[in-house]
């Protein structure tokens, strides 16, 4: 009689909609917690939250390491520090809609694949070959040729 029945909450609704991020968080940390201890190396602190979708700044990053303690960082701490900065998708995808459009000189909707490869290896935070051809490999997008980003972005 004093039991308590556990309501579902209807999807869509901000509860559940919580609930669905922090499953999420939990998996990608776990991704990362390779020896399953419940912890990640700090190093990888910006790797798991980039995952997660979030926009960072190497800065921002450093600063979030910089409130852990040691090495390693414990799902809970990465929890904290994951939700001070909550998911933006409409804000990623403006940002890489606008990054796109830089290289597209002729506002033709495409963009060369070797330019954006020769831009990912040299400008900001440098991506190597091997990694540029890993995420066209994932995202199964063209390593050469043209590209359409809005079907990227969108």
């Amino acid at each position: 009689a004093g039991r308590r029945r556990s309501r579902r909450r209807p999807p869509g609704s901000p509860g559940a909609m919580a609930a669905q991020a922090e499953t999420e968080m939990k998996e990608c940390f776990d991704l990362f917690d390779t020896d399953s201890d419940g912890k990640i190396k700090a190093s990888e602190l910006g790797d798991v939250l980039r995952s997660l979708g979030q926009i960072l700044t190497e800065k921002e990053i450093g600063q979030m390491r910089g409130e852990v303690a040691g090495d390693v960082l414990a799902w809970d701490k990465f929890q904290e520090l994951a939700a001070r900065r909550p998911r933006q998708p409409e804000k990623a995808t403006k940002a890489l809609l606008q990054a796109f459009e830089v290289l597209d000189k002729g506002s033709s909707g495409q963009v060369d694949m070797k330019e954006l490869q020769h831009v990912l290896m040299s400008v900001g935070e440098k991506m190597t070959a091997q990694e540029f051809e890993e995420i066209c490999k994932v995202a199964q997008l063209p390593t050469t040729g043209a590209l359409e980003y809005r079907k990227v972005v969108d």
